[in-house]
């Protein structure tokens, strides 16, 4: 294949022309250069930093939204632990406490109900941070009615109370009380202080 000759004088004749298009050319690297491109990686530098915050605030949405349900679950708990708190025994002596209970749980006036509390002792404590749990014993004559009486006082009372273990027996008696009565009570109470 044979190329066209071209001559010094056609040259010449479009040297107009060609400037014009050897300056575009130009203008359009030096524009390229100097402008565009950098315009470019700004805009990649820019789109890099956008991906990483909208990353890292959507991390933080997600924390804050398990901040939320902490919070919740948190409050929820602290409700729970107010309304326990409500039935604690408010003293700190366990014996204290099955003192207060021995004359809660005697029948007043010696009603219907014969309830003989023959003994009270404390016999465990546990200790579960900021209460403990205290096992008292109650030995008991009384009839069925009294152990009733005694039940239904333990259900009724406003402090945390658990029956653990009774041990009924019954005995041959004319009159009067004819169960002998073994009940182990589980109490929760606020720990008492060292000293």
């Amino acid at each position: 294949m044979k190329y066209p000759k071209i001559s010094w004088s056609e040259i010449q004749k479009y040297r107009l022309a060609s400037l014009g298009i050897a300056a575009t050319i130009l203008a359009l690297v030096v524009v390229h250069v100097f402008w565009l491109a950098p315009v470019l990686s700004e805009k990649e530098i820019l789109e890099n930093r956008l991906k990483q915050q909208q990353d890292l605030m959507q991390k933080y949405e997600d924390k804050l939204k398990q901040a939320h349900s902490i919070r919740e679950n948190l409050v929820k708990k602290e409700a729970e632990l107010r309304e326990m708190q409500k039935r604690l025994f408010r003293g700190n002596d366990p014996y204290q406490l099955a003192a207060s209970l021995g004359e809660t749980f005697s029948p007043k006036g010696g009603g219907k109900a014969k309830l003989e509390i023959k003994t009270y002792q404390v016999i465990a404590s546990k200790e579960y941070g900021l209460y403990q749990e205290v096992h008292l014993r109650f030995n008991l004559m009384t009839t069925v009615e009294g152990l009733h009486f005694f039940l239904d006082r333990v259900g009724k009372f406003q402090t945390a109370i658990l029956v653990k273990e009774i041990n009924i027996q019954k005995i041959q008696k004319k009159g009067g009380p004819d169960l002998v009565v073994n009940v182990i009570l589980a109490a929760l109470m606020e720990k008492g202080e060292k000293s």
